[in-house]
């Protein structure tokens, strides 16, 4: 997947997805850089238990917490197949995470996706592999809410789309005086789904079972 450049990008293309990444990822950078930063905190990268957590921590972020930047959604999602059918298609309970700009810590949750087929339908997985595409990025949980349900409308030629994701931020869990068990819910409607309360209403009834619970 090519690198992000400000000129030249198509209306909501991959590039629009999160926060942009300038360059390709830097492994010695990233090993440089967790070294100095446990220098930093007073321990010795080299010391006994420490030898190979540079590339440890590198290893996890380069593949799973900012594994989307190497995913392009469009191609995560796939073509699909013609069919004519319109009946509603939930997929609920995706789990999904991304990583906070602010702070550089992970949220993690689970989305629930709905989509009103336009003349073609798409594999489940292949819907939960454009989720992991548009997540595992820097980005905020309500752009990715939002980037979700426009994927499915611009690559997977939809009707209408929606998303829901109810997540758990760190941030927010290691602030002071927190209980511990604080959840943000995001809610994106695009397309019928924006027009129609018959059909956000339907996406929501289906999902209720799948919401977390207290």
């Amino acid at each position: 997947m090519p690198e992000c450049s400000h000129h030249d990008q198509p209306p909501n293309s991959a590039c629009d997805i999160g926060i942009p990444r300038q360059t390709a990822f830097d492994v010695a950078a990233f090993e440089r850089a967790v070294g100095d930063l446990l220098k930093a905190c007073g321990i010795a990268a080299d010391g006994a238990h420490m030898g190979r957590t540079a590339q440890r921590v590198r290893e996890l972020w380069q593949d799973r917490l900012l594994g989307g930047y190497d995913l392009d959604p469009a191609a995560a999602l796939g073509d699909g197949f013609a069919d004519p059918g319109s009946d509603l298609v939930v997929i609920r309970g995706i789990a999904v995470h991304g990583v906070c700009p602010h702070h550089l810590v992970p949220f993690r949750g689970l989305a629930h996706v709905a989509y009103l087929p336009g003349g073609r339908l798409h594999g489940f997985g292949r819907i939960a592999r454009l989720v992991d595409a548009i997540g595992h990025r820097f980005t905020y949980q309500e752009w990715m809410t939002r980037d979700i349900a426009k994927a499915l409308m611009q690559h997977g030629k939809a009707r209408g789309a929606a998303c829901v994701v109810e997540a758990e931020q760190l941030c927010l869990l290691l602030g002071e005086d927190r209980r511990g068990d604080e959840r943000v819910i995001t809610q994106s409607f695009v397309g019928d789904f924006e027009r129609s309360p018959q059909a956000r209403n339907e996406f929501l009834r289906a999902i209720a079972g799948g919401r977390c619970s207290d």
